[in-house]
């Protein structure tokens, strides 16, 4: 056997790939959380890892003649480590914003990829001839010129990126319809989802202008470049996810958003009735509601005797608002009536708990969208008048 030697960028990929194994030993054999996730978020390290060495053996020369010499195969069927990481985000993004998710038949539609990949296997053995198979390991501008190799490098980029693009969008819809139910967020972390989804994404969009620059690019310098680059990146955030695992032993383990999501049938198709958003109005000004901090539109539709589902519809139709915006427009009359009264006479964080908000961001963000100024600015402008 030829004596084995790594470059600098053989480096990171190895410890990509031992962290993630690591990692997903971990999640599978702790028993901590919810196990569903667990499993998701293990399958989809372990396909990093995967990933991270196909991407070893693509870069160092010294593992292709020391351990692929007479293990051709390897090096075309570690490619499907794409098919199962890109699904398997998607899943475990899923299990974590909604507490009864559980596989369906109709799920299967995102792992057809990974089913079809003994096809392309099959297509890509089908257009080489044996020979050509063995110089495609180290020769690739000849894997470039097959139609069907470059039309798994495409699958590969749009599978990464759609569906880190996917993640996102699911968790933009769940913060949606937490609006619809919560007045206020600040308890509910996503900064785990929000962290993982971003982080991959960003190394996945960073590879493909790298495969992109290849393509316009004859040198392909700056595609190896910036290839090469990807990997630290992928090397930096998986160190990340380890270390902030770590540092927040249940983050990752845990449900980190509520449970309380209503499930419910469609509604049927109601008649329009006003005098829904003019009760609404009257409980808020007479019974000032509002100020209760973690105050929800379960709670209001048990005070007014009104179904959940008629006030979030009267909410939206009426007030073109979600309840969390719903609320927090009252929260901000409220402070905007305390400043004027006291004037300088009290902190803002006292104006802020005063009015029913808890966080000083969502105070700040709410009275800048309902006045179109900050705080500060309108006891600037109250002073102004004085």
């Amino acid at each position: 056997m030829d004596k084995l030697v790594l470059s600098f960028n053989d480096i990171p990929l190895i410890l990509v790939i031992f962290q993630s194994l690591l990692f997903s030993i971990l999640l599978l054999t702790a028993n901590l959380g919810r196990r569903q996730a667990n499993f998701f978020l293990a399958m989809f390290l372990l396909a990093i890892g995967i990933d991270a060495f196909d991407s070893l053996i693509y870069w160092s020369p010294s593992i292709k003649v020391a351990y692929l010499d007479g293990a051709v195969h390897i090096f075309y069927w570690l490619k499907f480590s794409v098919y199962l990481a890109a699904p398997m985000l998607f899943f475990y993004v899923k299990s974590m914003i909604d507490p009864d998710f559980k596989l369906h038949w109709r799920y299967a539609v995102h792992m057809l990829p990974l089913l079809v990949f003994p096809l392309f296997i099959i297509g890509l053995y089908t257009s080489l001839t044996p020979e050509e198979r063995v110089l495609g390991i180290t020769q690739f501008g000849l894997l470039y010129k097959e139609p069907v190799f470059q039309m798994h490098l495409w699958m590969r980029h749009f599978l990464y990126v759609g569906y880190g693009i996917g993640c996102f969008y699911l968790l933009f819809q769940y913060k949606n319809r937490l609006k619809q139910h919560y007045s206020n967020l600040e308890n509910i972390d996503m900064f785990w989802l929000q962290m993982l989804i971003g982080g991959f994404l960003m190394i996945w969009v960073w590879v493909f202008i790298s495969y992109l620059l290849t393509l316009v690019n004859s040198s392909q310098w700056i595609g190896n470049l910036i290839g090469i680059s990807g990997n630290i990146f992928s090397f930096v955030f998986v160190n990340a996810l380890v270390l902030y695992s770590m540092a927040h032993a249940t983050i990752g383990y845990r449900k980190v958003l509520p449970a309380e999501e209503e499930k419910s049938n469609p509604p049927e198709p109601e008649k329009y009735d006003p005098l829904i958003m003019t009760k609404l109005n009257q409980l808020m000004k007479d019974k000032e509601l509002y100020l209760d901090p973690e105050f929800t539109l379960e709670q209001l539709a048990d005070i007014s005797e009104i179904p959940v589902r008629k006030i979030s519809a009267a909410i939206n139709r009426d007030a073109g608002q979600n309840f969390f915006d719903y609320i927090n427009s009252y929260r901000v009359q409220k402070a905007a009536s305390i400043l004027a009264s006291r004037n300088n006479k009290t902190s803002m964080l006292d104006v802020m708990a005063d009015a029913g908000f808890n966080s000083k961001s969502t105070f700040y963000r709410a009275f800048k969208k309902f006045m179109d100024m900050t705080p500060t600015d309108y006891v600037d402008q109250l002073n102004r008048k004085i």
